[in-house]
């Protein structure tokens, strides 16, 4: 079963991973690839500029050439997030869906789900896409459409998800951004998060793209509502207890405390092993083992493989070891046995593996 041979490959990869780490040699493998495919959007966030981009750098050959090659290289056992830009507005996406699913590798996708009329969600579903996010900042209308740019935003993704839950058995998420104008509905955003027919739900800290950490604080979006914010992750932290759906682990809940009172507070104090278990390919196709450090190559430039063993991305991961940014990310989080556990049973039982 491809649950198993999933679990197994993961596992034997961690193993790997770590006597990677202590002797230099690079036994582990990507098996969390991140692809960006576009960086053009049909929103006008405010919290970013992805939008001003008008034209796509790769092409969906460019994009499933990669596929096949980790393919060739690791097998199906890995996993594919497409985010973008908008990856819903690419040319040829459901067909980069569709070979995912012939060829039983899993593929989660992010959208802001303006996109997600009937005839796309449909395409969508044919695909055999199997896991899809929507990243929703409110459960207030006017409150998310002002953030996103776009009237009717938010009717647009309900709309969709409640179209995908209805008529597919899609893996289905919800990505929240917590910032000043949402913090002080925290509980009723929740609940209403809760509510909806979704498997997964993830809360993310705002994050001051491009501004100096010391000038992060005074960034427009910042939560300074403290009381506010305390009170709203201590409401969160009570929900997950009663529905493991909410997948932040406690003491990444915990952390964002920290990380609005004085983000320098959350300095990492731990090595980075993240380089040593995935890779990013931006929309221009460069390689990177984190998008905070400099690209190991690109994808039209030679091999993944050889980019993943050279001695620039050994050098780079030494860096990445000594990394100290304050960062938030997921791949920073550290799961307890019984949250891994928790999390596995909520992706089995909503059929990610079926």
């Amino acid at each position: 079963m491809k649950v198993f041979s999933f679990v197994f490959e993961n596992a034997r990869n961690s193993l790997l991973k770590a006597v990677s780490t202590r002797t230099g040699f690079i036994l582990s493998r990507p098996l969390q690839v991140s692809i960006e495919p576009n960086e053009r959007c049909n929103a006008r966030c405010l919290m970013c500029d992805c939008w001003k981009e008008t034209r796509d750098f790769l092409n969906a050959d460019d994009i499933l050439n990669v596929i096949r090659e980790l393919k060739e290289w690791m097998g199906s056992n890995f996993f594919i997030q497409i985010a973008g830009g908008e990856p819903l507005i690419f040319k040829g996406i459901t067909g980069i869906f569709r070979y995912c699913a012939d060829n039983r590798i899993i593929c989660k996708i992010s959208t802001n789900g303006i996109s997600l009329t009937k005839p796309v969600c449909d395409r969508i579903i044919a695909s055999g896409l199997k896991y899809l996010t929507i990243s929703i900042d409110s459960h207030i209308p006017e409150i998310h459409d002002k953030y996103r740019g776009v009237k009717r935003a938010f009717d647009r993704a309900m709309k969709g998800l409640d179209y995908l839950h209805r008529h597919s058995d899609m893996v289905l998420g919800i990505s929240s951004i917590i910032m000043q104008e949402n913090v002080g509905h925290l509980k009723d955003f929740t609940d209403f998060l809760l509510g909806l027919p979704v498997h997964r739900i993830i809360f993310q800290p705002v994050r001051a793209y491009g501004i100096p950490l010391s000038k992060w604080q005074e960034y427009e979006f910042w939560v300074t509502d403290l009381q506010a914010l305390d009170e709203g992750i201590e409401y969160i932290k009570a929900r997950k207890k009663e529905d493991p759906r909410i997948i932040n682990t406690f003491g990444h809940l915990d952390l964002m405390k920290d990380y609005f009172r004085d983000p320098k507070s959350i300095l990492n104090s731990r090595k980075c092993h993240i380089g040593y278990e995935q890779l990013n390919i931006s929309y221009k196709g460069d390689v990177t083992l984190c998008n905070a450090f400099p690209k190991i190559g690109n994808i039209r430039e030679g091999s993944l493989r050889a980019m993943w063993t050279s001695e620039q991305a050994k050098e780079i991961r030494k860096k990445m070891q000594a990394c100290r940014f304050p960062c938030t990310s997921n791949c920073k989080k550290e799961f307890s046995i019984r949250e891994k556990i928790e999390k596995f049973k909520v992706f089995l039982k909503a059929g990610l593996f079926h």
